[in-house]
């Protein structure tokens, strides 16, 4: 509506040949009687011209030339004031030179030709309220910020007659304004546009597609203006009047734009709607169905209480993995973290980290060992003068007594020599020898004692490193080897580092991953899943939100597979399942097994009600190593029926609960166990 007013009020058709009178004052036009006065003018002018100049080649008499020249800058001038609005003949003197020559209509219209007059185009443009170049007035208020003067614009007007060189005219003071470009099309200027205006200028123009291009606009980066003094930006809901704006500011960083889903769903078809957020959202979905034909005891606590936990299985994970690399292979990576194998860099097990501390003992230079420290201190103790014995018997002290230098024999003549008298003495002797070194304790106690006699000895022996101990913990050992070489990465410290790159994603482990791949492949090369999987008018895991009609409870599904076609619109779902030990005239009796089990029928029946959908195919693929089978299987009318009693009645059962708050256990009486045929018919024959 707004889009047909903006055609019917600017775009109308007007008759070209016969522009209306409205039109022509609206360009500006000028009458042909005020063309004719004007080309007269300027014939004339330029006759003026050529005589003036033949009267300056004549050799001219004395005291003339003053006079004859200040009559030529007075007819100079006045003509010079004539061609300053040729607009406005009305308002001017007509100048009436000598010998003038009227023109015929003919020359008129050759002149009319080598001056650029305006198209019917041009005319029609000026009408709708464009800027046309030679006919829009430049002074315009509409225009005076937004048009700058063009060389074009003077080149399409008439050539007027040139002033004296010898008067100077004063020159306009422009104020220099920073040149801003129009982000539309590209030409310098200020606030509106002229080349952008007819179409962008108009208010219930804009308003029509502002509704429409809002978030696209919202999501374009800041343009860079070139030649701009400060760059201008296009914010999000700008007036497209202001493409052209004369203001400045400084360029505002791009925003980035975050899909923000709603906290409830309306019924419709959602796309490209995550995981955790269908998940999360309102509606009971075909999981939860099957949850409630546990028991709607077992609903109550996992989907309504909370006290039930959503456990995660290996075969669930491996399961989410596979339907990810299969359906959304493009996505993958951003879901879940690729194994990537471990650099030959990274330290691993405890024996790299031995090996690189025993390779450091090795550089290390050689240390004294104890044994050595020893001998080295027992050969300086041979060098000294052994003490005497205290601890002999009195002959033998009497012996060693009679041995010692005269001033150590201290016992008076004549008195008695006794053995403890002769012991002071030789104890006296004792502690004037120099001492004997100690050859037992630790390193560093013998190297205390050999710095009492070698200084430079134990200096130079404390200066070397100590290698390292190769023993203890795998901390112990890393805290070692890190010692060694700082720039140390060890298996945890790569692992770390590997989270931290992929927060947010689910680590797999190398087989899960190589089992995705595996699958994949065997899907790829079974011709009836290839033709699912690559029908270019397939859609994956689409969210659709409804109501069952029968409760008004609120339902959701996901299909894994989506191909709407002209005449009918099928559903698939890739299921991966553990059939490799099973004779294959028994398979197709344990895949309906595995339909019914698993309520597989239920959520086949429940997508085709809830999204309109026709047919529903399970496409199966054994996940055993090595023998990745695949087949398609169609649920019959028959099927999906059954599961869509099934799912109703569920839902009646759980709309119950809710009205009563009755959530009953899978038991709730109490019975007599009674013997089944098979168990029957063994009593019959043991009974015999």
């Amino acid at each position: 509506g707004r889009l047909q007013g903006y055609i019917n009020a600017y775009l109308t058709e007007t008759d070209h040949e016969n522009p209306s009178e409205e039109t022509l004052a609206a360009a500006r036009h000028t009458p042909e009687k005020d063309i004719l006065e004007e080309v007269n003018r300027e014939l004339a002018a330029e006759r003026e011209t050529e005589e003036e100049k033949n009267d300056e080649e004549k050799p001219q008499p004395s005291g003339a030339p003053a006079d004859e020249q200040a009559t030529t800058e007075a007819m100079e001038s006045d003509t010079t004031e004539h061609r300053q609005d040729t607009q406005s003949p009305d308002t001017q003197e007509q100048v009436a030179p000598i010998n003038q020559e009227k023109v015929t209509a003919d020359e008129v219209n050759k002149i009319m030709q080598a001056v650029s007059q305006p198209d019917a185009n041009q005319l029609l443009a000026a009408s709708r309220g464009e800027f046309v170049e030679g006919i829009s007035d430049p002074n315009d208020p509409k225009w005076v910020k937004g048009i700058q003067t063009r060389d074009s614009v003077y080149q399409n007007q008439p050539e007027t007659g040139k002033t004296s060189p010898d008067v100077k005219q004063p020159e306009p003071v422009v104020q220099q304004e920073p040149e801003i470009v129009c982000n539309a099309c590209g030409q310098t200027g200020g606030d509106n546009c002229p080349d952008c205006g007819a179409v962008m200028g108009d208010a219930t123009y804009q308003e029509t597609f502002d509704e429409e291009n809002q978030v696209e606009a919202k999501e374009k980066d800041p343009v860079e203006m070139e030649g701009a003094e400060h760059p201008h930006n296009e914010t999000a809901g700008s007036d497209p009047h202001r493409d052209c704006s004369d203001e400045t500011g400084e360029a505002s960083a791009p925003v980035a734009t975050e899909i923000m889903w709603p906290s409830y769903f309306e019924p419709g078809r959602y796309e490209n709607l995550p995981n955790e957020v269908y998940h999360s959202a309102n509606g009971i979905s075909s999981t939860m169905l099957k949850d409630a034909r546990i028991s709607l005891m077992y609903y109550h606590g996992r989907h309504i209480a909370g006290t039930i936990p959503n456990e995660e299985s290996d075969a669930l994970l491996r399961g989410r993995i596979i339907h990810s690399y299969v359906l959304e292979t493009d996505k993958f990576a951003d879901e879940y973290a690729i194994p990537v194998p471990v650099p030959e860099y990274v330290v691993t097990t405890s024996s790299e980290l031995i090996a690189i501390i025993k390779k450091h003992n090795a550089s290390l230079p050689a240390l004294m060992t104890p044994e050595q420290m020893k001998e080295w201190i027992e050969s300086y103790n041979s060098t000294l003068i052994q003490p005497l014995s205290v601890s002999a018997g009195a002959e033998e002290t009497g012996i060693l007594y009679g041995s010692l230098p005269v001033e150590f024999r201290r016992i008076p003549e004549g008195e008695k020599h006794t053995a403890s008298a002769m012991k002071a003495c030789i104890k006296e002797y004792n502690a004037s020898l120099p001492p004997l070194l100690k050859t037992s304790g630790a390193r560093e106690q013998l190297l205390d004692q050999i710095e009492t006699v070698d200084p430079e000895l134990a200096k130079k022996e404390r200066a070397k490193s100590l290698p390292y101990n190769i023993s203890g913990t795998k901390e112990q050992l890393t805290e070692i080897a890190r010692k060694i070489r700082p720039e140390l990465v060890t298996l945890e410290d790569w692992q770390k580092r590997q989270q931290e790159e992929n927060a947010g994603k689910t680590f797999i482990s190398p087989d899960m991953y190589e089992q995705a791949k595996n699958i994949h492949a065997a899907l790829q090369n079974n011709t009836d899943a290839a033709r699912l999987l690559n029908h270019p008018d397939r859609k994956s895991e689409i969210s659709y939100f409804g109501f069952d009609e029968e409760t008004g409870l609120e339902i959701r599904v996901r299909p894994d597979i989506e191909i709407r076609l002209p005449y009918e619109s099928i559903c698939a779902d890739v299921k991966s399942v553990s059939l490799g030990y099973v004779r294959q005239e028994r398979l197709k009796d344990r895949l309906h097994r595995e339909i019914i089990e698993r309520d597989y029928h239920l959520s086949a029946a429940m997508y085709c009600d809830v999204a309109n959908l026709d047919k529903f195919f399970w496409i199966f693929v054994n996940k055993d190593a090595g023998y990745h089978w695949v087949v398609v299987v169609e649920a019959s009318q028959e099927l999906l029926e059954l599961g869509r009693q099934e799912y109703r009645r569920t839902l009646r059962q759980i709309n119950e609960a809710l009205e009563t708050n009755n959530w009953p256990a899978p038991i709730t009486e109490s019975y007599t166990d009674e013997l089944n045929d098979f168990d029957l018919r063994r009593l019959e024959a043991l009974s015999i």
